[in-house]
């Protein structure tokens, strides 16, 4: 049968159906400003095969060029090879952890892990277990002062109180690494089948879980998001006490789950989820500064001290990217980079200046990491 050469009619019909059925599919927002400067530059993924479920906190190890991704419900850390773009090891039997800190120094990983509440140290070179800490439940963010050489934990909640630990580094450092973890806590301690296990140097409840929290190390102050009581915690901490200094309400909304700290100007920020928005306080008053509309369902966000930005990592599927003015008083919105859906949390590597989203497998794709380049 011979077929009929489309009308110049026809064809302009098709044209016509081509890009109505182009403006109706779902548009991700642009990466870059109408100028077309570029502020975050996708630079490449690497794949995390077979890890299903949630994505949680992220570390490195910036010597080496490793990235640590926790895969909370896959119960495993995934361990990432920057330069050659591959996963290369991964930790298992891990209770769902979430949050990750590298020392350097000693060449350890911290784990911080939501089912059984513990905070397990890991030679990040054999990858073998070390000394422990049971902090109760739900251990989740955690900091490292290395002046002080201490370890701090938000844990517990969910639903009672939280609960805010100071560790020393050297009970979670085996003693060939000169280290002193705690002596056996009973003669049942001696039977079981792993290192030894830490005790905190100091611990202080809070009202409920405590999400995330930034250190202040030339004031000696920690802020903690507590979003279920809608407050930032302000802690006063010494060599040998933790107190409560001060509690701010947040009013501008709900779900205050990130922060991050520009302490050079005094200034700190949170991202709420409900409705999502940035806002902006001062570090000594705790006085709201100002407030704006920012990416849905935030996890994670940091601050970029050479560029004077701030990374908003949201589970609606972008990076929102703010210009942080001197005054630190308005921000602007420079781009909102796309991401993919539930990729909630990441990290900025300054020494990098790479900003890296964990996108959990969806039927958007498998899972991955996604790696951005901060242009300037």
């Amino acid at each position: 049968m011979q077929m009929k050469t489309p009308s110049i009619v026809d064809k302009k019909r098709l044209i016509a159906l081509s890009l109505a059925s182009v403006l109706l599919l779902p548009q991700a927002a642009p990466a870059q400003t109408e100028t077309g400067r570029q502020y975050l530059v996708p630079a490449g993924s690497v794949p995390l095969d077979g890890v299903e479920g949630r994505l949680d906190h992220l570390a490195v190890d910036v010597q080496s060029q490793r990235l640590f991704v926790s895969g909370l419900e896959n119960h495993t850390i995934e361990v990432i090879d920057l330069v050659k773009r591959r996963l290369i090891h991964e930790i298992t039997g891990v209770s769902e952890p979430q949050g990750l800190i590298f020392i350097p120094e000693k060449n350890r990983l911290l784990a911080c892990s939501r089912g059984d509440g513990t905070c397990r140290s890991f030679d990040a070179g054999t990858f073998e277990e070390g000394p422990w800490i049971d902090l109760g439940r739900n251990a989740d963010n955690v900091r490292f002062d290395s002046g002080a050489k201490i370890i701090f934990v938000g844990s517990g909640g969910e639903p009672g109180n939280g609960l805010f630990s100071v560790i020393d580094l050297a009970s979670l450092l085996p003693v060939a690494q000169g280290g002193s973890p705690a002596e056996p806590h009973s003669p049942a301690d001696l039977l079981l089948d792993r290192p030894r296990q830490a005790d905190p140097k100091l611990e202080i409840q809070l009202p409920a879980h405590p999400e995330s929290f930034q250190l202040d190390l030339a004031n000696r102050r920690i802020y903690v998001n507590v979003p279920d009581e809608r407050r930032i915690a302000v802690l006063d901490v010494t060599p040998t006490n933790l107190t409560v200094a001060a509690n701010w309400q947040v009013t501008v909304a709900e779900k205050n789950f990130p922060m991050t700290l520009d302490a050079s100007s005094g200034r700190l920020y949170i991202a709420c989820r409900k409705p999502a928005c940035l806002a902006s306080y001062d570090m000594q008053t705790g006085k709201l500064l100002s407030q704006t509309p920012c990416v849905g369902d935030a996890d994670d966000m940091f601050f970029d001290a050479k560029l004077k930005r701030i990374y908003i990592i949201g589970g609606e599927g972008f990076v929102d990217v703010f210009q942080v003015p001197g005054t630190g008083e308005e921000l602007t919105r420079l781009a909102r980079v796309p991401t993919a859906p539930r990729a909630r949390t990441g990290l900025f590597i300054p020494d990098l200046q790479t900003v890296v989203v964990a996108r959990p497998h969806t039927t958007n794709g498998p899972a991955a990491v996604l790696l951005f380049r901060a242009g300037s």
